[in-house]
């Protein structure tokens, strides 16, 4: 425990992967859509949804809250993440989740018994039909139907490497055409999803509601940082507040980082100053990039990089017609790279031809890695 930290209350801010924050910014179209999806008769076109955005844009959150909502409106969810044995997992996660509401083990009979000092009995399972997975999810649904509950599946870190996502893309269209009630929300990076949905076996989420998650706004970033910290016993300073909002830059996890550390530096103290706000922006800093940034930089290839420092000459905007002279390369390369980072989320296109780094503070991290391994 740090100096000085107050212990009356608990620290309201949560830099945790998938924990929902006590208050989410922003995200309200979002979350009205889906809710009203979940407590609608599902026809509405949000009971099928795809979450897409860079890392730390706050889907993970999302995807538990909207589970956690299902649960609390008598839902059974299942929530998994997109690996080898998801299938196995969905439904060995709805068994468990529907024992309360019905019987769906496979009836048991003796096989066998000897007497010998004492008695022993063999069971087998009764002979069943043989069945596939979706066969298997119908039998859940089925009885589910009877208890007029449905099922909500959240998968997160959507790959559409794995074969497996077309079984759960094809026995999900087949569960909405016969009527069941079901909802199915995935979360994933924008090439991820851009990908999952070009492959002919996936095509029915091209009708999927997508939600492409961007940098809140900062009035969204202030309204959140004031209730959360107030929920934690704790105000800020009007210049203290300005300098956690600028600090944040509309990054969800950024938020959550700058906060946990503004509440546990102000000890006992009940008022943030800007002094406060700065030393933990600092440390909130580095935090970031050894969570988020890194992992992106990992990912760039040589040339990701070139292109990525070729927009950097640039304060803001980079128009596209200008990196084909900077690079020293034909329209088609700086095409293909323009798709390329947009697909992981780096960089977006305003409007057409202009381009802008669209994972707020990844360009100033970028830059400061160019300048330490000088290899480019």
């Amino acid at each position: 425990m740090e100096a000085g930290m107050t212990k009356d209350f608990v620290n309201p801010f949560t830099p945790v992967v998938g924990k929902v924050p006590l208050h989410i910014a922003g995200r309200e179209e979002i979350i009205a859509d889906i809710e009203g999806a979940l407590a609608g008769a599902g026809n509405d076109p949000a009971i099928i949804s795809l979450l897409v955005g860079p890392r730390g844009m706050g889907k993970t959150a999302l995807l538990s809250h909207f589970a956690d909502t299902a649960e609390s409106s008598g839902w059974v969810t299942a929530r998994v993440t997109c690996v080898a044995g998801m299938l196995e997992d969905i439904l060995i996660r709805t068994q468990r989740a529907t024992r309360h509401l019905v019987d769906i083990e496979p009836a048991r009979k003796i096989k066998g018994a000897g007497i010998a000092d004492f008695i022993s009995l063999e069971l087998e399972d009764s002979p069943r039909e043989l069945s596939n997975w979706r066969s298997r999810m119908d039998d859940i649904l089925d009885a589910l139907a009877e208890c007029n509950t449905g099922l909500l599946v959240t998968i997160d870190e959507v790959n559409p490497s794995i074969d497996e996502m077309a079984t759960l893309v094809a026995a999900f269209q087949h569960f909405l055409d016969e009527g069941k009630k079901v909802a199915l929300i995935m979360a994933g990076l924008p090439y991820a999803v851009t990908s999952l949905l070009s492959g002919k076996s996936t095509s029915f989420l091209r009708r999927a509601a997508r939600y492409e998650l961007q940098a809140l706004n900062d009035y969204e970033v202030e309204e959140a940082l004031m209730r959360t910290m107030r929920d934690g016993g704790k105000s800020f300073e009007p210049d203290a507040l300005e300098a956690a909002v600028n600090a944040v830059k509309g990054f969800p996890f950024m938020l959550q980082l700058v906060g946990y550390r503004v509440w546990r530096m102000a000890g006992d103290s009940e008022t943030v100053d800007v002094s406060i706000v700065n030393a933990a922006a600092s440390v909130a800093r580095k935090e970031l990039d050894q969570r988020v940034y890194e992992a992106a930089w990992f990912e760039l290839s040589e040339a990701d990089k070139s292109f990525l420092l070729a927009m950097t000459e640039d304060s803001a905007i980079t128009r596209q017609a200008d990196l084909a002279g900077r690079l020293n390369k034909p329209s088609g390369h700086v095409s293909r790279y323009k798709k390329r980072l947009m697909q992981q989320g780096i960089i977006q296109e305003r409007s057409r031809g202009l381009l802008e780094f669209c994972l707020p503070g990844f360009k100033e991290y970028f830059q400061e890695r160019i300048a330490e391994e000088g290899d480019l």
